[in-house]
């Protein structure tokens, strides 16, 4: 033990060993809430034990995976990093994350703190911890509530609902491009549409290797609803590139009525929509039956790079790790973004309780996580990303160029998916 704190104190007195924490929230609030972690890491922990925490932005969830891959090749490696859910297979593949449970054990951090459902993801397994949540959301209602408010109108509960509430608030008008549009649905797959086919009983795919979805009757459900909304012209067809960005900048400009969205998204939709002259409604995500409630819980894990950093590297990067799962960071993380707090124990942390009680909104998607949240990437299906993949392209052929029906849709996705079953 003696030893043990004389090296520890030699490294201090050195140069700081330096590592690289690669991550996907590049900017507004979400890029402000993590700057200021690793800089608070940075003054504190890693002043004492000599860690020195980089923080590089690498691009969205599709980006950061395949750098990861190249840098296993070419050298370079983050001792952190981020990784969503569903795309964890593909760099446990590739043998890129490191055991974290020996670290765990170490240091004496107990994984129960988690949500079990938050820790039900690829690679944690078999007493193996591959990857820890970190900003995980669930999608929410977000609406122009002064608009809403002017005509009287409440916060949709239902898919029924939200038609009559989108229907109301839509404006627009197809020969002048004037107007406010109703509603708009992004096309992401497993996130959004995915919390829909939960609700219709049927999940996009399944453990033993089949698409419930598909060979039920959920799949074409929800892709005719979505069909007939925009061809009634209340829901505006998402963009091809941007879609996200440009519909939030339509919602703050009074351009658009209400979407769907993670509730990641939360401090910077309060704040820019504040910014417009308008106040934001959020509200839970709709259902087609109240009886048969699910969201699916997306967004982003953590993880400790093995591959390319030596054992030093990695028991820095978990110190790192552990430091972000502290009650005040979790905390931190979720008020000042709207991604969930992952931890059982900051649900009783006095400043997150404070916080719910004068912002109910961020309590929202906790509350559906808690009640009915099924993650992204239950139940395990190995070729998820490619199945995600097909399904999008047609999705966009059905709704952008209206040239398909929703039956020739989901035979185009069995056809193309066929041969993952």
């Amino acid at each position: 033990a003696m030893l043990l704190s004389l090296c520890s104190f030699a490294r201090a007195e050195q140069e700081p060993l330096h590592i690289e924490f690669w991550h996907t929230r590049g900017s507004g609030a979400n890029y402000e809430v993590l700057k200021n972690s690793v800089d608070t890491f940075n003054a504190t922990i890693g002043k004492e034990k000599g860690i020195f925490v980089e923080e590089i932005f690498q691009g969205g969830y599709a980006d950061i995976v395949p750098k990861l891959e190249m840098a296993s090749q070419s050298g370079g490696m983050p001792a952190v990093g981020v990784t969503s859910g569903v795309r964890a297979s593909i760099l446990l593949d590739d043998g890129l994350l490191a055991d974290i449970a020996p670290y765990a054990a170490k240091t004496g951090f107990d994984f129960s703190v988690f949500f079990e459902s938050l820790l039900d993801v690829p690679g944690n397994e078999n007493g193996e911890i591959r990857s820890l949540p970190y900003v995980r959301s669930t999608p929410v209602f977000y609406y122009n509530k002064t608009m809403a408010d002017a005509k009287g109108l409440k916060a949709p509960e239902t898919v029924a609902e939200l038609e009559a509430f989108a229907k109301a608030l839509n404006t627009y008008d197809p020969a002048t491009g004037d107007g406010c549009w109703g509603f708009e649905l992004l096309n992401d797959t497993t996130y959004l549409q995915g919390s829909f086919l939960w609700q219709l009983g049927e999940s996009m795919a399944a453990a033993d290797g089949t698409s419930p979805a598909l060979d039920g009757t959920s799949m074409l459900k929800q892709l005719t609803d979505w069909q007939n909304w925009v061809k009634e012209g209340w829901c505006r067809p998402f963009d091809s590139t941007n879609a996200s960005s440009i519909v939030k900048e339509m919602l703050y400009q009074g351009k658009i009525g209400c979407y769907l969205d993670s509730s990641g998204s939360m401090k910077n939709n309060i704040k820019f929509m504040t910014e417009g002259g308008y106040e934001l409604g959020v509200a839970r995500f709709p259902t087609y039956d109240v009886d048969k409630r699910a969201v699916e819980v997306g967004g982003g894990q953590i993880a400790l790079i093995g591959k390319g950093n030596t054992e030093e590297q990695i028991e820095a990067g978990w110190e790192f790790l552990k430091f972000l799962m502290t009650d005040e960071q979790v905390y931190l993380n979720s008020t000042r973004s709207g991604y969930l707090p992952i931890t059982k124990s900051v649900a009783t942390y006095e400043p997150m309780l404070k916080f719910w009680e004068e912002n109910p909104s961020y309590k929202i998607p906790f509350d559906q996580m808690q009640e009915y949240g099924v993650c992204q990437e239950y139940p395990t299906f190995t070729d998820l990303e490619e199945l995600i993949k097909n399904i999008q392209d047609v999705v966009s052929l059905l709704i952008q160029d209206g040239g398909i029906t929703p039956e020739e849709a989901v035979q185009q996705i069995k056809d193309n998916t066929s041969h993952l079953f």
